[in-house]
């Protein structure tokens, strides 16, 4: 049976804690790493309601988008509401993970799969928050294991920029080396200078991957000694950020979008700045994306797309020239469990091959009423 810590290394390759804002609080929120898990709730938000449907449908784990747990806590309390969830997640055995700005900003996360909704191209970050450069990764490896440890260190995201993947360039050629009295070579003679066939080969690393492929790579390569060096490119750069933009496919009527965000968001109703008549570059950030109405119009959006906009910043974007569609904080996260239940099940069926549910929770978390 899989583990707490399993699933949480899952949710680390989805969506890496060092992506979430500095004043964010993503992870364990209240849990045991070692705990056995079968059964794993899928959330927007946790109270009481979730965790009842957690204990019922038999769940160990609970992960959310929102966290529980944002400030420190000094005590917990039973006779109060925060501490009286924390003892019974206790008495039920079952742990709580939370990944928030991370999964936003994470490439194929929340804002990748709300913008993909629609017809659209072209997708790019709204704001970037992080900026890192790519790596050159240079070996030489003998022929006979050339394939094998090209092959390994693809598949640990080595060569993947973009839309490619598997991208490097070899050479063959001859390398010599002299083992000396206490060397074991994988080739050649102790003592002598040996002159062996090999081939060079590079590849590009995102530094997301830097690690998982330097380590590989030192575990696969046969040779004692493997000579390898690694080269900062200073004109690439790996960027991760809040939002997407893009454009649609082709160019439509505002009122004919208007109709296709709530049909594809689900949405009864919606809140909308009316600027431009005609739509071809939409922006959009889960949540509470007021901050951006800026950013969308400097990067030419015709329509931004967001939550939790107040009196004053619709006004901003009617200013700009920036028709806005106000969808709920609640109306753009919901998705999260549809999003994370896809990942996780193809996730977990290729790298844990254990038995794990993943299950959609069937609360709804919005605090609002619409008449």
């Amino acid at each position: 049976m899989a583990k707490v810590a399993e699933v949480i290394q899952l949710m680390g390759k989805l969506a890496p804690a060092r992506l979430a804002e500095d004043w964010d609080n993503v992870g364990m929120q209240v849990g045991d790493g070692t705990q056995e898990v079968k059964n794993v709730l899928l959330a927007l938000d946790f109270n009481q309601k979730v965790l009842t449907e957690a204990v019922e449908k038999n769940c160990q784990l609970i992960i959310t988008h929102h966290p529980f747990i944002f400030n420190g806590i000094k005590a917990i309390d039973a006779q109060n509401q925060s501490g009286k969830l924390i003892f019974e997640l206790i008495k039920n055995n079952i742990s709580l993970f939370s990944a928030h700005t991370n999964l936003d900003i994470a490439a194929a996360g929340l804002n990748d799969y709300l913008i993909k909704k629609l017809d659209v191209e072209n997708i790019s970050i709204l704001k970037t928050t992080n900026s890192q450069n790519y790596y050159k990764l240079v070996t030489f490896i003998p022929e006979d294991k050339f394939e094998e440890v090209r092959d390994a260190l693809y598949a640990q995201g080595a060569g993947k920029y973009k839309n490619y993947s598997h991208t490097g360039f070899y050479q063959q050629g001859k390398g010599s080396f002299k083992p000396l009295t206490e060397a074991e070579p994988y080739l050649g003679d102790k003592g002598e200078i040996n002159e062996i066939e090999e081939y060079r080969f590079e590849t590009i690393i995102d530094p997301e991957n830097l690690n998982q492929v330097i380590n590989k790579l030192l575990k696969v390569h046969p040779y004692e000694e493997p000579a390898w060096d690694l080269y900062k490119m200073e004109n690439l750069e790996s960027k991760k950020g809040i939002g997407r933009i893009a454009d649609l496919k082709s160019e439509i009527k505002l009122d004919e979008l208007l109709k296709k965000i709530k049909e594809v968001y689900k949405l009864e109703q919606i809140k909308v700045v009316r600027a431009n008549k005609k739509i071809k570059r939409v922006a959009l950030c889960s949540g509470s994306g007021a901050d951006f109405i800026k950013d969308a119009h400097y990067q030419g959006a015709d329509l931004y797309l967001t939550g939790d906009v107040k009196f004053h910043e619709a006004q901003t974007a009617e200013e700009l020239g920036l028709s806005l569609v106000d969808f709920g904080h609640y109306g753009s996260e919901k998705f999260v469990k549809e999003l994370l239940s896809d990942r996780l099940n193809k996730i977990a069926s290729s790298k844990l091959k254990k038995e794990l549910n993943f299950i959609q929770s069937v609360v709804n978390t919005d605090p609002w009423n619409y008449q």
